[in-house]
């Protein structure tokens, strides 16, 4: 990666910003209540779900949760009836005089529901085999020859719901589920250990859940002659969940309680990158960051929970690089709302706060002060988000449906069982700007080429993606109440803050020319790239500057690279949500007025600037551009409207070598419109006086702080604080 210079003429004042709700730290005993009402105020939800199915062939009841795969033998099928009869189990285990169920349920109807349901999961699996799913086939896996992919992590919800319905089950019925768990532990004994952290894959998290079946078999059957190698594997499969590879050459012993064995010993190879970052699903992917971190602080739970005060089975591998991950990826990502930072977007729901429980495992299991502020802040987002809906789901348009929603319910209420069982009530939490502050400073995650950084203002980051191709960044507002207004977007390997353009016969697309350059400075990064447009009919060059303040700067020039005709020219683009849970309108202010818009009807106007709800600022430099507000949508689970400052929408033949569009956007966070008004005259583009071939633009913060951002797209650009 290549380094360039960045030139400070003077440091900056920054003035002291105001997280608001930040300070609302809500106590563990009140989270514990709301978390466990959440699962309560979900009932209405899951049982609508439930329907009875045929007996098995020893004459059980049974039933289960559908899905879109209604019962059938894949993992929308059997997950989801999983994951929905360990949480109905779970809340009739712990909410009878804690909670109050909604009006029309009782606790006996949800638990005949949660043991019709396990009986359906136990009695489809293939080691017992005494009922099809509704696709007539079994599911599960019972050894190297004949397994299934992910089915001990749908085995871990059946045997975790076994245990809350431990009292209701007979003799017979436990066997049957301990022929369904041994089953999976069983393959598990057989098969390899995997590894590796390609381009776009990781073997981390299916490591992870491999690793709970292990656990719940140790918890559930501490004396079977099989626990030893059950344990064993355990720790092989949590050593190299966070594996790197220097792990090779770690001698520190893993349990020097039990055994010598040490890390070296159990590593098979790294699933993460040299940064603690990985891929899944083609690129880096926060979800997939986080998620190992919840799996192994469950593995942690289950061993505590299931075997009481003096368990037999515990180890401390289950934190391998935990804290490592947890601070030099998750903590650089956290966002002043819980969020973690997207910066290609997702491939499904986001603003779930799905990482609740991993940062629940930091807080729980290693103590982290930082995590179990963060923790905080994502329990009440998802706690709100729940009032968004009639019947307690957590998303109105749920990217999988059922499936979704059974995962993130079973993730509230793995974060209530580890707070139950490893009380954080005697560890304070970091304070959101102490922790903001620690962060700050500009960092680029060598192997993902992202860079990001923070200011009291706001946090930003860009992607150069160099797995699915994505060149994309957003910013973030450091306050919580504004925080999501940004979306994170992608489209045509593009998206927000760079935009696309859209020509006659050609698709609309980007591929990377050459490498994306980055520079670091205190809490200011630059960054600089080439585009090849459009099936390579244009050459988008441009530069970013994160500056030390509020500005976040972006100067682009797009050059026709052949003949072509121009239908769109989509600059500077800012995914705005318009979404019940957080505004399901927005009002835009600029020189030609105001308006509320949802973004249904889309809407032009000419401005150098615009405001979006006295929150956002955008300016942008010459001539006032046509700008557009609207094609509302819906976008991972969240309604958007696009916002773009730069908008053409007049067809144009371009000639070979033509100058397509050159411009420079500044955007601002926290700022109301008489402001971002005053601010538009300070964006000035200073083309016409450099070199030619040169583009330059001035911006300046709301503290009269001047910035300057120069360059020829091809050499070392210069960035400039100009002092006040």
């Amino acid at each position: 990666m290549k380094r360039f210079i960045f030139l400070i003429l003077s440091i900056s004042l920054i003035l002291p910003f105001s997280v608001r709700g930040a300070s609302a730290f809500v106590p563990e005993s009140e989270m514990k209540a709301g978390l466990l009402q959440m699962l309560a105020d979900f009932m209405p939800y899951a049982t609508s779900l439930y329907t009875d199915a045929p007996d098995n062939s020893k004459g059980e009841k049974l039933g289960y949760f559908r899905a879109n795969s209604a019962g059938q033998s894949n993992e929308d099928g059997v997950r989801t009836n999983a994951d929905m009869a360990m949480v109905c189990a779970m809340v009739c285990e712990y909410g009878p005089g804690r909670v109050t169920l909604p009006e029309g349920l009782d606790y006996d109807s949800i638990r005949s529901m949660a043991r019709k349901a396990l009986a359906y999961g136990y009695s489809t699996h293939k080691a017992n085999a005494l009922a099809k799913c509704t696709d007539g086939r079994n599911w599960g896996s019972v050894s190297e020859a004949d397994h299934v992919w992910e089915s001990s992590l749908w085995t871990m919800s059946l045997a975790m719901a076994s245990h809350f319905l431990k009292s209701d089950l007979t003799k017979e019925q436990k066997k049957l589920i301990y022929n369904m768990v041994k089953a999976e532990c069983d393959y598990e004994l057989e098969r390899d250990i995997p590894a590796g952290y390609s381009r776009g894959d990781t073997k981390a998290e299916e490591n992870g859940w491999e690793a709970n079946v292990l656990a719940c078999a140790l918890g559930l059957y501490p004396n079977d002659r099989l626990a030893k190698k059950w344990f064993d594997r355990l720790r092989g499969f949590a050593i190299n969940s966070y594996s790197i590879a220097t792990d090779a050459d770690d001698h520190t012993v893993i349990d020097p309680d039990r055994d010598k064995v040490t890390v070296a010993d159990l590593y098979v190879g790294p699933c993460l990158f040299p940064d603690y970052t990985l891929q899944n699903h083609g690129y880096f992917h926060t979800s997939y960051q986080n998620v190992v971190m919840q799996e192994l602080g469950e593995s942690a739970l289950v061993l505590q929970l299931l075997q009481g005060k003096k368990p037999k089975w515990r180890t401390n591998a289950l934190m391998h690089n935990n804290s490592e991950v947890m601070a030099k990826v998750l903590a650089q990502l956290a966002l002043a709302d819980g969020e973690l930072a997207m910066p290609n977007g997702n491939d499904w729901s986001m603003f779930l706060f799905d990482q609740i429980t991993s940062y629940t495992t930091a807080a729980c299991y290693l103590r982290d002060p930082d995590a179990l502020m963060l923790e905080n802040l994502a329990y009440k987002a998802i706690k709100s988000r729940q009032k968004t809906t009639p019947d307690g789901s957590w998303l109105m348009h749920s990217d999988i449906g059922p499936r979704r929603m059974g995962v993130q319910a079973h993730r509230v209420m793995m974060t209530y069982l580890m707070h139950d069982m490893a009380s954080t009530a005697d560890l304070e939490p970091t304070a959101w700007e102490d922790f903001r502050a620690s962060v700050s400073e500009a960092k680029v995650f060598e192997c993902q080429d992202i860079v990001r950084a923070s200011t009291p203002d706001r946090f930003s980051i860009f992607s150069w993606s160099k797995g699915l191709r994505s060149y994309t960044g957003y910013f973030v507002p450091n306050d919580p109440d504004i925080a999501k207004i940004v979306v994170p977007y992608k489209a045509h390997n593009t998206g927000n803050i760079l935009g696309w353009t859209v020509l006659d016969s050609c698709r609309t697309n980007a591929a990377a020319d050459g490498e994306c350059r980055f520079a670091l400075r205190g809490d200011a990064y630059a960054a600089q790239g080439s585009l090849l447009c459009d099936d390579k009919s244009l050459r988008h060059d441009f530069a970013i500057y994160s500056t030390p303040g509020n500005a976040v700067m972006y100067l682009y020039r797009v050059t026709a690279l052949k003949p072509s005709t121009l239908k769109h020219e989509c600059g500077g683009v800012l995914a705005i949500s318009v979404d019940p849970w957080l505004k399901d309108s927005r009002t835009l202010h600029s020189g030609e007025g105001e308006f509320t818009s949802d973004g249904a009807e889309p809407r032009t106007f000419t401005s150098p600037w615009v405001n979006v709800d006295n929150a956002i600022g955008v300016t942008v430099t010459g001539d006032a551009p046509l700008m557009r507000f609207g094609d509302k949508g819906i976008s991972n689970s969240v309604g958007i409207a696009r916002l773009i400052p730069v908008y053409t929408d007049a067809e144009r033949a371009l000639a070979e070598g033509e100058i397509v569009s050159s411009r420079g956007i500044a955007y601002y966070s926290g700022i109301d419109a008489v402001t971002t008004a005053t601010l538009s005259a300070s964006t000035i583009d200073i083309s016409d006086q450099l070199p030619e071939g040169w583009a330059g633009m001035t911006a300046q913060d709301p503290d009269g702080t001047k910035y300057a951002l120069i360059t020829n797209f091809r050499d070392e650009p210069i960035f400039l604080t100009l002092g006040k």
